[in-house]
């Protein structure tokens, strides 16, 4: 019903002067309160002049007015106050921790001219009654008689707890308008209107709270944030204040108050960049006013894009519009081929933790919550529980104790990492196994059976040392694509770039055998510590033996004997001769045979210099 079917409803002009009431005690007050405001922030009821019950109520830890009675019985409060000479907006919080009934329920007087309900003129709000109905009653009183105006939505607060914010603005020609927000927050949605044309409200009046309760509700009432004022006009316009995607097709839009109906059902005032634009549909549900869905049918929304979202157009119910926007994106759980393991650490510092690193190597956001990080040899697991979300190309550490390894390593602020605990890791070797849960389904995402012997051999003690991924898209159970992490950077880099990473440029473009470098320094300063020899081959297959000679022809090692290949990938050397030692300074020639069982044989010779860094 709007207000005009309202103003239109009853004709009569009664002459009955309208106030409202508060509570059963004869009393006449003296001192009137210039404005009614409580919130009880003081703690002390004594900032405004309150006669009755005053010693069953306290004010809480909370900042709120509680009953604090002695057992079971009727309690009320009340204090006069000056009443606004324009209309008047009434807000104020409920709380009774049970559910209402006839035996248990409460009174709030807005307006009485008598403090004797039986003999009083005004209008009261009564929460609670038997039954499953129960919702916030508005009555008025005529010479004691009550007579029922309205009620807000039924079944609101017939629960436990039974609660509510109200905000209820009186307009002297006697239209009502009640809003309410039943989880108690400021979200008000319009939940009755009705039309008095007898309102009559005079300089001052009462206001109170009644409570009837049994013994095991004698302490379960709450009050709070209490004020009478003028009305005011709603200047502000509403704005977007989250928009979270549900799916490829779904924005749920969050504005910072309630919307009026038909603007905020208008598609043309939502337009998103990126090629998207304007929804084929935007949905409002007049019990959550603040909300707007977006249903995108004929375009997707895509992962790994971030969106601008202008809304210009969608007002307010007092007409308040401005423009506003929000950024939102489409987040995927990662599947295999998404996501890859970086770095490993298990052999952390006194008072350290192992962690682990992971790489986005798709061009996805990826949500890394209920992720597990296996142990297989083990068979022990740990779920990731975590909001963080991986963009491309950035790394996240994962580790029990993050502070440690800042401290430790100091990251760059650009550094990423999520807390949590891991499955436990052998020092000497384990494996460590990323799964993505898919229902019932479980993905292997990526898998890695380190060993300690994949460090740098010249580092006698690996404790706090990291294994890094060398080429982040090449296979990560190759130990040739793994390496200590470098001095520069204190043996481990969480969170960010790996000090030995090397791009897919440094493959060979041709098919055969190349070196990634002319020279390199293998003297444990872990720059240019080794050398990658690089194969690119037209078919699996085949089986490389690589011998090292020095300038001379004599033979110094043989780094891999009959070591299949795949089609592309690189065999490492880290300068190391046959007994253990670092080859002397010098030139030496690396000599690759190639077999294949269908009776191919290639030969390579690459020429490199061993050297020492002054």
């Amino acid at each position: 019903m709007n207000r005009k079917d309202i103003l239109s409803y009853n004709t009569i002009n009664l002459s009955l002067k309208s106030y409202f009431h508060i509570i059963f005690l004869l009393i006449t007050i003296n001192n009137i309160t210039a404005q009614l405001k409580a919130d009880f922030n003081s703690g002390s009821l004594s900032d405004l002049k309150w006669e009755g019950n005053i010693s069953h109520f306290k004010i809480n830890v909370e900042g709120q007015l509680q009953l604090n009675a002695a057992g079971a019985g009727e309690s009320q409060i009340y204090t006069k106050f000056k009443v606004p000479n324009d209309s008047i907006q009434i807000d104020l919080y409920f709380k009774l921790q049970f559910a209402p009934s006839n035996d248990n329920y409460g009174k709030i007087y807005l307006f009485t001219d008598n403090v004797i309900e039986s003999s009083a003129n005004g209008y009261y709000l009564r929460l609670g009654e038997n039954g499953t109905n129960d919702a916030i009653q508005v009555w008025k009183l005529e010479q004691g008689l009550p007579r029922l105006l309205g009620s807000g939505k039924l079944g609101a607060i017939s629960g436990d707890p039974a609660e509510a914010r109200i905000r209820c603005k009186v307009y002297r020609d006697g239209f009502w308008i009640m809003s309410t927000d039943y989880n108690g927050k400021f979200l008000f949605e319009d939940d009755l209107e009705f039309y008095d044309p007898s309102l009559m409200l005079t300089d001052s009046l009462y206001f109170g709270l009644y409570c009837k309760y049994t013994s095991t509700r004698a302490d379960k009432f709450f009050y709070d944030d209490i004020s009478f004022i003028t009305v005011e006009k709603d200047t502000i316009a509403p704005a977007v204040i989250s928009a979270t995607v549900i799916d490829e097709s779904t924005i749920k839009l969050i504005f910072s108050e309630g919307l009026e109906e038909s603007s905020a059902q208008n598609i043309l005032f939502y337009s998103a960049d990126n090629g998207l634009g304007s929804p084929d549909q935007a949905i409002f549900v007049p019990s959550l006013p603040n909300e707007v869905t977006l249903k995108f049918n004929t375009k997707m929304i895509k992962s790994g894009i971030s969106y601008t979202l202008m809304v210009n157009g969608v007002k307010d119910k007092s007409n308040n519009v401005k423009q506003s926007e929000a950024i939102f994106l489409l987040t995927v759980k990662p599947t295999k081929g998404d996501l890859v393991l970086s770095e490993v650490l298990t052999d952390p510092y006194t008072d350290g933790d192992d962690f682990i690193e992971l790489y986005n190597i798709s061009d996805k956001f990826l949500k890394l919550d209920s992720l597990t990080i296996k142990n297989a040899q083990k068979n022990e697991s740990k779920v990731i529980r975590t909001d963080f979300i991986l963009l491309p190309g950035k790394y996240v550490a994962i580790s029990r104790d993050i502070d440690f390894l800042k401290n430790t390593y100091n990251p760059p602020d650009t550094s990423n990492f999520i807390t949590a605990t891991l499955p436990s890791l052998n020092v000497e070797g384990a494996n460590i196994s990323i799964i993505s849960n898919e229902g019932i389904h479980q993905i292997t995402i990526d898998s890695f059976d380190y060993s300690e012997k994949f460090h740098f051999q010249l580092i006698d003690n690996t404790k706090g040392v990291s294994l890094e991924k060398l080429n982040l898209l090449s296979n990560t159970n190759d130990p040739n694509n793994w390496h200590s992490a470098t001095a520069q950077v204190k043996y481990a880099t969480p969170g960010y770039k790996n000090s030995t990473t090397i791009t897919p440029n440094n493959t060979p473009s041709e098919f055969g055998i190349t070196l990634d470098k002319r020279t390199f320094t293998p003297d444990g300063d872990n720059v240019d510590d080794f050398l990658l020899i690089n194969y690119k081959m037209q078919k699996p297959g085949f089986l490389a033996t690589i011998r090292i000679f020095d300038a001379e022809g004599f033979p110094q090692t043989d780094l891999v004997s009959n070591y299949l290949l795949g089609t592309e990938g690189a065999i490492k050397w880290d300068g190391i001769d046959g007994e253990g030692k670092i080859m002397r300074m010098g030139l030496y020639v690396i000599f690759t045979r190639l077999f294949h069982t269908d009776g191919d044989v290639l030969e390579f010779k690459n020429v490199v210099v061993v050297a020492n860094r002054f």
